[in-house]
């Protein structure tokens, strides 16, 4: 028996089984590690999940704002296939976190809209990271329809569209905000940079093109453009790969192939259902083409494959091309194997393995010694992918269809 969306998605019954079981375990360790507080004891906490675990020690501490907003859009995966409560309760107390995150002072009204690092007391706001919060609050909005999440998301997205106008944008990849006691973490307005150096960005058109659809307003589709054109002329290369040679534990290769595109690919695709315009389809096709021809010979990062999985889900649908199809039954088994579902304690048993900047955070360790948010976050989006029985189980975040 397949399931078929009728938009070149098919999926034996096996996979999607087995992908359900995977994704209802993942759900369950975002909503069973989740800061919660309860009278009397608030706590500040309350929303962020673990960032990692480091597996010999436990030792772990509490994600920050653009991993707690993609969990969050793991968890609405998990709520629209399964409709369980306590999912959209996560996802909807992760997303009162990241909405407090949200910076609106009246002594910096040009930043007002942006996301904060790390906590409300943050000193900056990273763009790629307020596009990540962003992202959350508009899959909400397009699968609740809450209208908040929308006032919020165009909050960011107009003051965003703003900077990349300006002269302001090409220099930095954040904005300071005001503090008495500033931190010091980001101090000035560090060297000048380059539009290539801002490549992580690139995948905005995931929620420009969603909100351009859902408000009409026309800068969201100009905006998109932009970083389409850019993704084109510096980051898609003649064999189909897309390359960003400053893009640190995105890459394992020296000419800076991308391991991780962040949403590039998906962005494309994105880019050609909104505009109709084929050269965005092309490309992603080309970097589709360009991950088939090297079978399983996968690099080392632990993100690899839930990318690549929710990028060939979209592709399927795009194009309608068996080999897609093929691809995900081919890899499926591999990707399943990076979640751990034979560990019984509470704060790893369902996430996923791999902390791709391991060393930042505990020298001499290795990747495979954690489980992160960043791996377990995609992992629950590329589930959601291949659990989904029916369109209205399709999450809209990380993908062009859905919404």
């Amino acid at each position: 028996m397949e399931w078929s969306d009728s938009k070149g998605l098919n999926l034996d019954e096996s996979l999607r089984e087995r992908a359900r079981t995977g994704l209802r375990a993942v759900a369950d360790w975002a909503s069973r590690n989740q800061g919660r507080h309860r009278w009397p004891r608030w706590s500040a906490d309350t929303g962020r999940f673990p960032y990692h675990v480091h597996l010999k020690t436990d030792d772990t501490f509490r994600s920050t704002s653009w991993n707690t907003a993609r969990m969050v859009q793991g968890l609405l995966s998990a709520w629209l296939v399964f409709r369980e409560p306590e999912y959209l309760y996560a996802a909807e107390c992760g997303l009162e976190y990241v909405k407090s995150i949200q910076f609106f002072g009246p002594e910096a009204p040009e930043t007002n809209g942006l996301f904060l690092g790390e906590t409300p007391l943050s000193d900056h706001s990273g763009f790629r990271d307020s596009i990540e919060c962003a992202q959350a609050l508009m899959a909400h909005h397009l699968i609740t329809r809450d209208p908040v999440s929308l006032i919020r998301t165009k909050a960011f997205l107009d003051v965003y569209c703003n900077k990349v106008s300006s002269a302001e944008w090409n220099k930095q990849s954040y904005n300071l905000v005001p503090r008495l006691k500033p931190m010091q973490f980001l101090q000035g307005t560090g060297p000048e940079r380059s539009v290539i150096s801002h490549w992580c960005e690139f995948a905005a058109p995931l929620v420009l093109l969603q909100a351009a659809v859902v408000t009409n307003n026309p800068r969201y589709t100009e905006v998109s453009e932009q970083f389409g054109g850019y993704i084109l002329e510096h980051i898609c290369h003649a064999d189909g790969s897309l390359r960003a040679k400053n893009s640190g534990h995105h890459t394992s290769s020296l000419n800076g192939e991308l391991d991780n595109d962040d949403g590039l690919v998906l962005a494309l695709i994105a880019l050609w259902k909104h505009t109709q315009r084929k050269k965005y389809l092309d490309a992603a096709v080309a970097n589709g083409e360009w991950w088939i021809k090297r079978g399983d010979k996968m690099p080392a990062n632990f993100t690899t494959r839930s990318v690549l999985v929710m990028i060939m889900a979209d592709l399927a649908r795009a194009t309608g091309d068996a080999k897609y199809n093929r691809w995900l039954h081919q890899h499926a088994a591999a990707f399943f194997d990076l979640q751990i579902l034979r560990d019984s304690r509470p704060l790893v048993s369902g996430a996923f393995l791999g902390e791709d900047m391991a060393e930042n955070y505990r020298k001499g360790s290795a990747p495979g010694d954690y489980i992160s948010l960043r791996s377990t976050s995609y992992g629950a989006l590329a589930l959601g992918r291949l659990a989904c029985g029916a369109a209205r189980e399709w999450n809209p975040s990380y993908s062009a269809f859905g919404w």
